[in-house]
């Protein structure tokens, strides 16, 4: 059982490790899954280790338990990434004041072909769909404009992790502070990290020539 839990984070430590410089948009897309992927099992799984102590290894083992932490491991991946995908695309935006009057569609689009290259069981409990929906969502009411806050930017990943992780109604309030600080330190760490690899001379968010040009589009009755 444990094995099956801490399989998406082995070849991911490995890729941690070797990450090359961010200069064009797969690498930004590679940067953004993965780092979104350790975020998420790091701080459930070092919350509930914290949490129950030595009846960690012996609750992983119960079926039950262990569906509920795979849950909560997606839903809280798939924030994560919603989170750091805004993060680093304004980050860019606002470091090299590029003109691009389709920035909501373009993020829309980023999210879209990141989200496809998303290993097929983490959506057991959810449809593709239906996160693409909700991103859209945290899209059309998301600032682009002004200097980029951190703390801002990983609200969601922070409430995810409070509300998914299988822990009783009571551990949820009084660890609130402190799960909401562990995982807000991991998310600085990987901004630090994003802003020292990514070449933002040479990286730029060119929209795909598939996208429609909302310029170009017909108004509707003419």
């Amino acid at each position: 059982m444990l094995k099956r839990l801490l399989k998406p984070v082995l070849p991911l430590m490995k890729f941690l490790g070797s990450q090359n410089r961010i200069d064009e948009l797969e690498s930004l897309k590679s940067f953004v899954s993965s780092r979104s992927s350790y975020v998420a099992q790091v701080s459930l799984y070092g919350y509930l280790k914290a949490r129950v102590g030595t009846r960690y290894v012996s609750l992983i083992k119960d079926p039950l338990f262990a569906s509920s932490m795979k849950i909560a491991r997606n839903r809280i991946f798939l924030v994560c990434l919603m989170d750091l995908t805004l993060h680093v695309l304004k980050t860019i935006h606002v470091r090299k004041q590029q003109h691009f009057q389709n920035l909501e569609l373009f993020a829309s689009h980023f999210f879209i072909q990141t989200l496809a290259k998303v290993p097929e069981e983490v959506f057991e409990s959810l449809e593709r769909e239906e996160v693409i929906l909700e991103f859209d969502k945290r899209l059309s009411r998301y600032n682009w404009s002004g200097s980029v806050d951190s703390h801002e930017s990983f609200s969601g990943s922070r409430s995810a992790l409070l509300e998914w992780a299988p822990v009783v109604e009571e551990f949820r309030i009084q660890d609130e502070e402190i799960v909401s600080n562990s995982i807000h330190f991991k998310w600085l760490r990987v901004c630090q990290e994003f802003e020292q690899l990514t070449d933002f001379e040479k990286i730029r968010l060119d929209a795909d020539p598939d996208l429609p040009d909302p310029e170009e589009e017909v108004p509707v009755g003419s």
